[in-house]
């Protein structure tokens, strides 16, 4: 007698994205340094770049989205959902504070909130790639790199891809392509890259972040202010004008019914007499 049983299948269920938790919120925020935005100096930020462990305001959330997801994958923290290992990249990093003191010291970039340096320069340079490679290990729990890849240092990077002035990490040459529909789809379809930390294939909350930086805004905001004063005081004028015309209008009416009043008491006076 021959018995056949079935095979037995063992799976295994990935943990889902949740929003994060209050403490949590709480707890990344008690960070140094993350009680304001990395790039610039507005208070209480509410986006976060996964890959970095940095807040970002709105406005400067908007200029990390077009670095692609490869460099800052950007995520709002009350509004999108987190994965245990992307608030342990965030937990990781130490605060924004920590972020601004590696960046400066390995590749000499100037990234106080004032600072003008672009962030492609900051965050699209060896030292932010290895600052990306620093927090992957991290959340891995294995050895901190100290240096990029020999193939990955600024030295070995050829003229062709150096025209444009900017660092190519490895993450980045694989797919160029994908990056740019990733950054068109705002985390339409975040495929993992080798130098960032914990962008699953989920889609959330896009469209959001998408606001110029506001040192590109600073002539634009003149330019309002100065009309918002040519027609508040256009509209001054013209509403001193018409209660001047309003309150002629009243003192003729009036003389007007004195005048009357003052006829018909001389009639009265007449007839009486008559």
């Amino acid at each position: 007698m021959v018995s056949s049983s079935n095979p037995i299948t063992m799976t295994t269920t990935t943990p889902q994205p949740t929003m994060m938790k209050a403490s949590d919120r709480e707890e990344l925020r008690a960070l140094p340094g993350n009680d304001r935005c990395v790039d610039c100096p507005n208070r209480n930020p509410e986006w976060a770049s996964v890959t970095l462990g940095v807040f970002l305001c709105l406005e400067c959330s908007g200029q990390h989205r077009s670095l692609g997801t490869h460099i800052s994958f950007v995520r709002s923290v009350r509004m999108d959902s987190w994965t245990d290992s992307q608030i342990a990249s965030m937990r990781a990093s130490g605060g924004n504070d920590a972020a601004r003191k590696f960046l400066n010291e390995k590749g000499g970039i100037d990234t106080s909130p004032v600072s003008e340096t672009p962030v492609r320069e900051k965050y699209d340079s060896p030292a932010g790639d290895l600052w990306r490679r620093v927090l992957k290990a991290r959340v891995e729990g294995r050895e901190e790199p100290t240096d990029l890849p020999p193939d990955l240092r600024p030295n070995s990077v050829s003229d062709d891809d150096s025209d444009d002035g900017s660092y190519e990490s490895d993450s980045e040459s694989d797919d160029d392509e994908q990056n740019n529909n990733n950054n068109n789809n705002s985390n339409n379809n975040n495929k993992g890259h080798s130098g960032a930390v914990g962008a699953p294939a989920v889609r959330i909350m896009e469209g959001f972040g998408s606001s110029p930086h506001p040192s590109t805004l600073k002539p634009e905001k003149k330019q309002q202010r100065r009309v918002r004063r040519i027609v508040g005081a256009a509209a001054a004028g013209i509403g001193a004008i018409a209660g001047f015309a309003i309150a002629k209008n009243r003192q003729r009416r009036q003389r007007n019914t004195e005048a009357n009043n003052a006829a018909a008491m001389v009639s009265v006076s007449l007839s009486t007499r008559v």
